[in-house]
């Protein structure tokens, strides 16, 4: 006799966004329907809905999934025992090689971040809100130690920091970088970064 195990709505959720992200790798968030996610799971397309109020709250939840990944790195780096111009420039890497690998190289889930970025998922102005709060709070830390300028705000740099690296982190700017030595490129802005940030 099969039993079927009960799962909490915690667990069902997971399971709902683990079958929906499986789906999105093999052929793609567009091409993915609430009903082909139910029918994985064996149940119906309003059970689904119990749990996500639509598949844009799917989606969301899913690029909020990629992008804690990279924001759990992120902070990794920023408990490190390092120096903050060491740990600015192991953020900033770090961040480019993530989207590169992750973003970038996984093209049905370049696909949906590009759709998130175009669409301003709420996941997306999450995430740039952590990393700018990250770098912030590194460069708040420099400031103290006087590694960085003490005229230097803290929260304003932080943003400053993000919009001059937007190059480095962008999916699509990086697929479109395909050829080039993006390791050096990536190098050369955050050195260039770190000399602006500079106490004098």
């Amino acid at each position: 006799m099969n039993v079927r195990v009960r799962l909490s709505p915690e667990e069902t959720r997971a399971q709902i966004l683990h079958v929906a992200e499986e789906q999105y790798r093999r052929v793609g968030h567009a091409k993915t329907a609430v009903a082909d996610i139910a029918a994985v799971l064996g149940m119906s397309s309003a059970n689904i809905y119990r749990f996500f109020a639509s598949k844009a709250a799917i989606n969301d939840a899913i690029c909020r999934g990629v992008f804690a990944e990279g924001e759990a790195m992120i902070e990794a780096v920023v408990a490190a025992r390092k120096p903050a111009p060491v740990r600015l420039a192991g953020m900033i890497l770090g961040i480019h090689r993530f989207n590169r690998a992750r973003l970038t190289e996984e093209r049905r889930m370049h696909d949906m971040v590009e759709a998130a970025m175009s669409e301003g998922w709420s996941a997306i102005e999450a995430h740039r809100a952590a990393v700018k709060d990250a770098f912030a709070r590194v460069i708040a830390e420099g400031i103290s130690d006087g590694a960085f300028d003490p005229a230097l705000d803290p929260l304003e740099a932080g943003e400053t920091v993000f919009d001059l690296c937007v190059g480095l982190f962008h999916p699509t700017l990086i697929d479109q970088g395909a050829g080039k030595d993006q390791d050096a490129e990536a190098r050369r802005v955050t050195a260039y970064v770190l000399r602006a940030l500079r106490a004098l």
